[in-house]
């Protein structure tokens, strides 16, 4: 059988060509001239770091390249700017992620990480006129919390770019992309949501540690108490299925479940002892489930039914008469707890703090915003039980 050698899509897997990292070619190198350091032959040194010896020589040049160049700019991205807009650059404020000077001829991503596999800089992004202005746009959108999605940064790159326009969205949209990679963004998942920056908080949020490290510092940590609720879903479905290459739909069956929720109420001391949890349905009050549901339940929680399976004034009574005040009876009759809340609403409701310090407990409240900072068991607690729920 005739092979086309001249062909690579049709070349034999074992004689394809394989491109290396600039991070393997570096360890690789460094191996060959640790072998060359103890007075091993060139040749020998290289059948043991698995390397042809003309690759080596290669490789050591182009990392040679990469050191010159790496001596010139900072790690990070260097932008490629147009020669007109170096004068623009010296007085531009550029985001901590772009390296402006324009006098290094070559595009570096990544020199300590070595993820790139090549010093050529491929062709000219089409967006290259305008890229100090698309990455200082995300730049500021970023240190605002504002999510920017592919979408958003084509819309402002046609306000830049009006030629932009002429092309079709599947075009632009990979311009946008490759545009994006290329500056060393990459897509993320949000962990974590919030109405306010989070920087905002930071100050406020160190303050109230710091309070709080001298206010438990000299407690038994089983004399504090931190509490919250969180939603648990009947039922979790992933938005991934295993399907064959190539369909164009795939049809995900929806539960009439998917709504359906109870709210769990946890309390864990600060030497990790939990509490009895307080699990809530939606029900009626003295309604059916209420009356042959729940007993048939195991007396692992505590169970109560609201309407909306919602902790309001009601249901936080139940808790501080069935879970906090049996507790507070184990302690000794001159221990002052400390109960850790967040601002939820109905936490800082007066009847309820009131009904709280009624039982010698001492109430302190998270402030807003600072909640993902200072309320650990949101972390150690509801977390993992929602990921045990969901397997």
């Amino acid at each position: 059988m005739l092979i086309n050698i001249d062909s690579e899509r049709n070349r034999p897997r074992e004689f394809a060509r394989k491109s290396y990292t600039l991070k393997h070619k570096r360890t690789t190198v460094r191996v060959v001239e640790g072998f060359l350091s103890t007075g091993v032959k060139i040749n020998e040194a290289c059948s043991l770091a698995c390397v042809e010896k003309r690759v080596f020589y290669r490789w050591k040049k182009t990392l040679g390249v990469l050191k010159n160049c790496a001596g010139n700019t900072t790690v990070g991205v260097v932008a490629d700017m147009p020669v007109e807009d170096e004068a623009t650059l010296e007085n531009a404020v550029v985001p901590p992620f772009v390296v402006p000077p324009a006098v290094v001829p070559m595009t570096v991503v990544k020199l300590n990480t070595g993820h790139a596999r090549s010093l050529n800089t491929g062709r000219v992004s089409f967006l290259a006129p305008k890229k100090m202005q698309l990455l200082r746009w995300i730049f500021e959108q970023r240190e605002q919390g504002l999510q920017v999605t592919t979408r958003l940064v084509r819309k402002v790159a046609e306000k830049l770019l009006p030629e932009l326009c002429e092309k079709n969205i599947r075009s632009q949209d990979q311009i946008v992309r490759r545009f994006l990679f290329s500056a060393g963004l990459v897509h993320h998942v949000s962990t974590h949501v919030a109405q306010r920056d989070p920087k905002e908080m930071e100050g406020t949020a160190q303050e109230f540690m710091s309070l709080m490290r001298h206010k438990v510092g000299n407690m038994n940590p089983d004399h504090v108490l931190n509490m919250d609720q969180t939603p648990i879903p009947f039922s979790y479905h992933s938005k991934r299925t295993w399907e064959e290459k190539g369909v164009k739909t795939v049809n995900s069956r929806a539960s009439t479940c998917d709504t359906k929720r109870a709210t769990l109420a946890a309390t864990v001391t600060m030497s990790g002892k939990v509490l009895l949890p307080l699990l809530i349905f939606k029900g009626a009050k003295n309604g059916r489930i209420e009356k042959y549901e729940l007993p048939t339940l195991p007396p692992v929680c505590l169970y109560a039914v609201q309407k909306k399976a919602w902790m309001d004034e009601s249901m936080m009574a139940v808790w501080i008469e069935q879970v906090l005040s049996p507790w507070k009876d184990t302690l000794p009759p001159n221990a002052v707890p400390l109960l850790i809340l967040d601002s939820f609403r109905v936490h800082m409701m007066g009847r309820i703090v009131t009904k709280i310090q009624s039982l010698g407990i001492e109430v302190q409240h998270i402030p807003g915003g600072c909640t993902y900072l200072c309320q650990p068991i949101d972390v150690g607690v509801n977390k993992p039980i929602k990921n045990k729920v969901a397997e």
